[in-house]
C-alpha cells in the first residue's frame, strides 16, 4: 500500500526537495502552499501523514494543526512540523499540540525519511522532549 503524504510549506524549494525525496521512496505526495490549503487538501485527500511548516501565510502551522485536530475525520493523522523556529519553547508547543515530531530546518533528508517511515509504521518514538530552562 502506498502511503499518501501532504506537505505544506510556503517555500517552493522546500516543497520540491521533500516531494522528490518522498516520491523516490515510493510515497504519493500532495502539496499545499499554506495552512489553509493544507487543511482543505487534507479533507479531500485524507493523507496518512501531514508535514507542516509553521510560518506560512493565510494560516500558520499552529492554526492548521488545530484545524486538523478539530475535524473528527482528520484528528488522528500524524503531523510532523518542519520549521526554522528552533527555540525550545516552540518545540515544547509543538509537542504539546501532539505532533509526532518537530524537525528544525535545515534538516537532513535521510534522517527525515527515517522519521517518516517510522511514523507511518507506528514505530516512531520521539526523543526526550526538550526541557525549558
Amino acid at each position: 500500500m502506498t502511503h499518501k503524504i501532504l506537505i505544506a510549506d510556503d517555500d517552493p524549494i522546500i516543497i520540491k526537495l521533500l516531494q522528490v525525496n518522498l516520491e523516490m521512496e515510493g510515497y504519493d505526495v500532495v502539496t499545499a502552499q499554506d495552512g489553509q490549503d493544507a487543511v482543505e487538501k487534507a479533507g479531500k485527500e485524507h493523507p496518512d501523514l501531514v508535514m507542516l511548516d509553521i510560518m506560512m501565510p493565510r494560516m500558520d502551522g499552529w492554526a492548521a494543526r488545530q484545524a486538523l485536530l478539530a475535524d473528527p475525520a482528520l484528528k488522528d493523522i500524524p503531523v510532523i512540523f518542519l520549521s526554522a523556529r528552533a527555540q525550545q519553547a516552540d518545540l515544547r508547543k509543538g509537542y504539546e499540540a501532539g505532533v509526532a515530531e518537530y524537525i528544525t530546518k535545515p534538516f537532513d533528508p535521510v534522517d527525515l525519511l527515517d522519521v517518516v517511515q517510522k511514523v507511518l509504521a507506528g514505530e516512531y518514538k520521539r526523543p526526550q522532549e526538550p526541557q525549558i530552562d
